[in-house]
């Protein structure tokens, strides 16, 4: 009778065990999600950040010719007003 009863405690704890296994395994999962979601965002960001680069310096570039052809015209127009 004892045995009986030792094993059907068993069987209990083990069902016991079982889902909260199961559970583990679910937030796990969830956490996993989660992690790799986090971790895109962290990628999409730094693939912005490298664009913006990339614009400044286009930016840069294109202000930089413009101030140099402002300056060309400027020194031609002087030269004609001489």
């Amino acid at each position: 009778m004892r045995a009986y009863l030792n094993q059907k405690r068993l069987d209990t704890e083990a069902k016991l065990l079982q889902l909260n296994a199961n559970q583990f395994a679910h937030q796990a999962t969830q956490w996993l999600k989660l992690i790799t979601s986090f971790n895109q965002a962290l990628k999409e960001l730094g693939d912005v950040e490298n664009w913006s680069r990339s614009i400044e310096t286009d930016m840069r570039t294109i202000a930089s010719a413009l101030e140099y052809v402002y300056k060309d015209e400027s020194a031609e127009q002087q030269q004609q007003q001489q």
